[in-house]
């Protein structure tokens, strides 16, 4: 990093480390963890109103949180911008906390939507955004690896959650489970206020103490700039298509699953192995994109989602166990490596300069394809009476992602080999 002390260089992975674990709490217990209490939530809202509840009138809550989250991203990406990430991550943490504990009270299904538009809140302000802002603002050389390890944090926490969840839905209660819950968050309260700084290309004041951070002119493109490129709309569109599929999988595989004669262990072992696979291609996929290039592993992980949809596929249609988890793997393998690529690409495509703001523009977009991947899905379900029609649906935005990619210029990138330049 240029111009960076010793300290500097020592701390930034103690950032990371706390990025990882925000992004553990904040992503696990909202997105894999809440899947496993759909169920729960329909049979006792159904008794409470006297009225039969379907799936996607509980996915409309996904759509709600993410919706949420686009539109408070531009709040929290100008927030960050001029005040730095660290207030934002201690509001969302308290937020999610009282969420969890709003949960255990519910009885009536308008409830659960206000309670994900909170949750929606809690994305924006602690979320994914938020904490790669954080880590891009500390590394601009091992960037890759950095995002790659801290967005590992997301897949760990939604492989955990569930399990977590599952276990003490069947020891006490789902209500129990929810005020169990809520001390999560409030437990990570005090790590994140002492040990997350403001880091040195941040354009919030840098935190005070120990990395004794020279000032920095930040370098890159302006909002303007960016939207005015066309590798921003390439991002945009691949994270669009991209989010249906993730969310449109990873919040209905659950229920495919239970539908499909599986227990609820094994159904949230499904989900589970959605997230270590996107756990390990987060990891490996940063560590790749800095010697083999963004474009070719961004490529490649499309091409082992496209894959994995296109096993699922076969397992709806010929009843294939094999299908089922090779198509699993396959798609949280491939998935874990474009939500770390996206993101890499955000900071490398256009600097520091605006990064705050151009990532919550990229996060409407994308959060529009996630919104509607939900309750889409659970929608084409309750129509067809299948999973195959919403899941051919992934499989096919997934092709239109991969083209867009191949459309990606990165002679046109801010950063290049560790040098910042401004754009033309």
């Amino acid at each position: 990093m240029t111009g960076s002390t010793p300290q500097v260089r020592a701390y930034r992975w103690v950032i990371c480390a706390c990025a990882f674990l925000v992004l553990f709490v904040s992503n696990g217990m909202t997105l894999g963890g809440m899947a496993v209490f759909d169920l729960q939530l329909i049979d006792a809202i159904s008794a409470a109103s006297g009225t039969d509840v379907s799936v996607s009138d509980v996915k409309w809550r996904d759509t709600i949180m993410f919706m949420t989250a686009a539109v408070c991203g531009l709040g929290s990406g100008w927030l960050a911008d001029r005040v730095g990430v660290k207030p934002l991550i201690l509001v969302g943490l308290a937020l999610l906390a009282v969420g969890n504990l709003l949960y255990a009270r519910v009885d009536q299904l308008v409830e659960i939507y206000w309670i994900g538009a909170g949750m929606g809140v809690v994305l924006a302000l602690c979320g994914l955004m938020v904490n790669v802002y954080l880590v891009s603002s500390w590394f601009d050389r091992q960037r890759g690896l950095a995002i790659g390890l801290v967005l590992a944090g997301t897949s760990l926490g939604n492989a955990f959650f569930p399990k977590l969840n599952t276990w003490m839905i069947s020891t006490a209660d789902w209500r129990q489970a929810f005020e169990w819950l809520a001390w999560v968050p409030l437990i990570m309260l005090p790590v994140a206020f002492f040990l997350i700084r403001n880091g040195p290309m941040s354009a919030g004041k840098p935190g005070s103490g120990k990395t004794n951070a020279p000032p920095r002119v930040l370098n890159g493109y302006s909002l303007g700039q960016a939207l005015r490129s066309r590798n921003f709309w390439v991002v945009a569109v691949v994270a669009m298509c991209t989010f249906y599929a993730i969310l449109g999988m990873t919040t209905n595989v659950f229920i495919y699953m239970s539908k499909s004669d599986y227990s609820p262990q094994v159904a949230s072992t499904g989900v589970s192995l959605l997230f270590v696979g996107g756990l390990v291609g987060k990891i490996i996929s940063g560590h790749f994109a800095e010697n083999y290039g963004r474009k070719m592993i961004l490529l490649i992980g499309l091409g082992l989602m496209f894959a994995g949809g296109v096993c699922l596929l076969l397992a709806i249609s010929q009843t294939s166990e094999t299908a089922l988890w090779a198509g699993l793997v396959c798609f949280g393998f491939g998935w874990g490596g474009i939500y770390t690529l996206i993101q890499l690409l955000s900071a490398d495509l256009f600097g520091m300069r605006s990064l705050g703001k151009i990532l919550a523009a990229v996060n409407i977009l994308d959060a529009a394809g996630g919104a509607a991947g939900p309750i889409v899905t659970g929608a084409l379900y309750g129509v067809s009476g299948s999973y195959f029609l919403p899941f051919a649906v992934i499989t096919g935005l997934l092709l239109v992602a991969t083209a867009a990619a191949s459309m990606l210029d990165m002679r046109q990138a801010a950063f290049v080999q560790g040098a910042s330049t401004q754009p033309a």
